[in-house]
C-alpha cells in the first residue's frame, strides 16, 4: 500500500530544529513549577520590606542601621524577595552588601577593632609627626613616605578582612567569596544595584546603559553564531539610539510626534518610552536629524536603513518569521549587513560617550 499524502508531508516537512533531548522530562517539569512557587513567595513578603525599610525615614533611623537584628531581619526578606525574582542579582547585592556593611562600619567607628587597627593607626601618626603635619593634615591616598603607604595598606587590609567576615556572618557567603576572589565583579554587581534603587529617575543616563549592553549582547550573540539574536539586540540598539536623540531636543520631538498622521502619533507625545520603534524614526527624520548619507556609489537614507533594520528585528515575533520567512535562517551576512546599517546610525544620531563613572560598570 502506498504511502498516504499525510505520511509524505511528515516525511518531508520533519523539523530541521530540534529540541535538545531531556533525560528526565517529568524531573524538569516539578522543578519548573518549584521554581515559580519560590517567585510566588515574593509577592506576600514585599509588604513587609517596605515596612522594614520605611524606618529609614523615621527619628528613629540612626538607631536601626547599625542594629545586627535590623540587619538579620531585613536581610531575610531581601533574600526571598531574590529567590523569589522580585528582585534582580544585582539589587539584592546592593542591598545586602547596604545592610551588612552598616553594621560593619558602626563596629568600626564604635571601636570594636581597635586591637589590630590602633597601633597601625598610632604608627601612621607618630610619622606624620615626624614630617611636620598638623593633628588635623594627612596625606592623601597614595602619597606620602613609603612606609606611611605600606601602612595605610595594611589598615585598608584589616578593615576589608573584617567586612568579609561580617558578610560570612551574616550568612553571605556568596557575597563575601565574590569580593575577596573577584573584587571588581562584585563592585560592579553592587554599583549596578545602587543605581537601579537610587537613580532610577536618571532616563537617559540610563539609556546610554541599556544600548551599551545591547551592543554587547549582539558581539557576544554573533561570535557564536547565533545571529537571530544578535540582529534582534542590535535593532534593540538602534530604538535606543533614537529614543536617546529624541530625548536630547525633547520639546522639538513632542512637537513633531503630535502631528504626525494617526497611525503613527503617540498616545503620549510628552513620554518618549512609549513611543514605537517606527515613531520614532519618523520623529527624527523629519526633524532633520537623519540626513542623507553621500558615497562614491551613491546616496543612503538613513531613515530608510533604520526601517530595514526595523523589520529584521521585527523577527523575534514567531508569526511574522513564519509568514514572511518561512524556514529561513538569519545567516552571518544578514547580521553584517544588520551591524554596518547599526554602525551608520551610530554615527549620525551621535556616539554613546561614557563618563568614568560609568566604565566601571
Amino acid at each position: 500500500m502506498g504511502a498516504t499524502n499525510r505520511e509524505l508531508r511528515r516525511h518531508f516537512l520533519g523539523p530541521l530544529v530540534r529540541r535538545p533531548q531531556r533525560v528526565a522530562d517529568r524531573k524538569a517539569f516539578i522543578d519548573a513549577l518549584g521554581r515559580l512557587d519560590n517567585r510566588a513567595l515574593g509577592e506576600t513578603v514585599l509588604a513587609q520590606l517596605r515596612d522594614v525599610l520605611s524606618s529609614y525615614g523615621s527619628d528613629k533611623a540612626n538607631e536601626y542601621w547599625k542594629d545586627p537584628v535590623f540587619a538579620l531581619k531585613s536581610l531575610a526578606l531581601v533574600t526571598v524577595l531574590y529567590l523569589s525574582g522580585r528582585i534582580s542579582k544585582q539589587t539584592y547585592f546592593y542591598w545586602a552588601a547596604y545592610f551588612v556593611e552598616a553594621v560593619h562600619e558602626e563596629r568600626w567607628l564604635d571601636g570594636k577593632y581597635e586591637n589590630e587597627l590602633d597601633p597601625i593607626s598610632q604608627a601612621m601618626d607618630d610619622i606624620e609627626r615626624q614630617h611636620g603635619l598638623q593633628p588635623d593634615e594627612s596625606w592623601s591616598r597614595g602619597t606620602g613616605p613609603e612606609e606611611y603607604i605600606r601602612l595605610n595598606s595594611q589598615y585598608e587590609a584589616v578593615l576589608d578582612a573584617k567586612v568579609l567576615e561580617t558578610l560570612r556572618e551574616f550568612g553571605l557567603d556568596d557575597l563575601a567569596d565574590l569580593k575577596e576572589q573577584t573584587p571588581r565583579e562584585f563592585e560592579r554587581l553592587r554599583e549596578r544595584g545602587r543605581r537601579s534603587v537610587v537613580h532610577r529617575d536618571e532616563l537617559a543616563l540610563a539609556i546610554r546603559d541599556v544600548v551599551l549592553l545591547y551592543e554587547e549582547d549582539a558581539r557576544r550573540a554573533a561570535s557564536v553564531e547565533a545571529y537571530s539574536a544578535a540582529v534582534i539586540a542590535l535593532g534593540a540598539g538602534v530604538e535606543g539610539l533614537l529614543l536617546l536623540r529624541c530625548l536630547r531636543s525633547s520639546q522639538k520631538a513632542s512637537r513633531i510626534a503630535s502631528k504626525l498622521p494617526k497611525r503613527l502619533r503617540p498616545r503620549f507625545p510628552d513620554d518618549h518610552t512609549t513611543w514605537t520603534f517606527e515613531t520614532l524614526i519618523e520623529v527624527c527624520l523629519k526633524a532633520g536629524w537623519l540626513p542623507p548619507v553621500d558615497t562614491s556609489v551613491g546616496r543612503y537614507n538613513p531613515a530608510g536603513l533604520a526601517h530595514l533594520l526595523r523589520l529584521m528585528r521585527n523577527y523575534v515575533h514567531p508569526g511574522r518569521h513564519a509568514r514572511e520567512r518561512p524556514w529561513l535562517e538569519t545567516d552571518e551576512r544578514e547580521y553584517q549587513d544588520a551591524n554596518a546599517i547599526y554602525v551608520v546610525l551610530l554615527s549620525i544620531l551621535g556616539k554613546i560617550r561614557s563618563n568614568k563613572a560609568n566604565n566601571s560598570v
